[in-house]
């Protein structure tokens, strides 16, 4: 089995986190000089891919697009990906956290939206299911906090969803909070006990809106894109949030909701899978098959 990469060997999980719910986050670090680097290629061009963080210095990209065809591949990124399992069915636009050790996939679908949850055994790839959503979600976004998961809007196949919903293994999820409108496509992250929710799709179209929502406090907004964006993925590191999409990476204070270029990207990215693992944020696919590590300066 090959290597992972240097950037992967110490591993923090982008959307695990501790502390009480009124802690302010930690302060950020400078976003200025980040080095971007391609570190491999995926074989094929992708997007809409889940990923997550693992515990062993490796990422997991699970299911995604490719072309027009939704696949069913559970990999392990390396200088490329070394499938290690299968789906019981291809899907795009899943959400995927860590919990209890496992993975967890969240909705997505083929052709539709799904309910159904899998639960994933990152050391072999092994699949069995899991107590589903309770309705059909795809395009939302995920972190584990304390123990539980949080999903965050979405479309249900029918309406753009608005919903924080909270997931535990026993399943029954509750909703916790609402977003403003219903939003799907957006940058999801935490840090600590808060959730961040940047940019998404909206009935009226992307929209620039930066919220936070601390478990136990109430959803308000702390920033402003500096323009209307959606497909793009958030990542949060040493304090920092990272949204990436287009042809550039927005680093973002999460006190100020201030936003600067952390780094120009190569080419312009829709639905990248983005993590942060060690002390870089990995990137993948986003419409190409390129894997980058994007290391902030200290």
């Amino acid at each position: 089995m090959a290597r992972a990469f240097p950037a992967l060997a110490a591993l923090s999980l982008f959307a695990a986190g501790c502390g009480s719910a009124a802690a302010r986050p930690p302060a950020a670090t400078k976003p200025h000089h980040a080095a971007l680097k391609r570190i491999g290629s995926l074989p094929h061009a992708i997007s809409k891919a889940s990923a997550v963080a693992l515990p062993n210095g490796r990422v997991l990209i699970i299911g995604g697009l490719v072309g027009n065809s939704s696949i069913d591949t559970i990999a392990k990124l390396t200088a490329t990906e070394h499938v290690i399992g299968h789906l019981p069915q291809p899907t795009h636009d899943a959400a995927a956290a860590v919990l209890n050790g496992l993975v967890y996939l969240f909705g997505g679908g083929e052709s539709v939206s799904e309910p159904t949850v899998v639960r994933i055994n990152p050391a072999n790839g092994a699949t069995t299911g899991a107590a589903p959503i309770g309705e059909p979600l795809s395009d939302e976004g995920a972190v584990t906090i304390g123990g539980r998961v949080y999903l965050v809007g979405g479309y249900t196949g029918s309406e753009f969803a608005t919903a924080i919903l909270r997931y535990g293994s026993s399943g029954t999820p509750a909703v916790v909070a609402r977003l403003p409108q219903g939003t799907r496509y957006a940058g999801v992250a935490a840090i600590g006990r808060t959730i961040y929710v940047v940019g998404g799709l909206t009935t009226s179209g992307p929209t620039s809106a930066i919220y936070a929502f601390p478990l136990g406090g109430r959803l308000r907004r702390i920033g402003t894109l500096p323009r209307p964006e959606a497909h793009a993925a958030l990542a949060a590191l040493n304090g920092t949030l990272y949204y990436v999409g287009g042809r550039r990476i927005l680093a973002i204070n999460p006190r100020t909701g201030k936003s600067t270029i952390a780094a120009r990207l190569p080419a312009s990215l829709a639905d990248p899978s983005v993590v942060a693992a060690g002390n870089a944020v990995v990137i993948a696919g986003g419409g190409t098959n390129g894997i980058w590590s994007l290391s902030p300066a200290g």
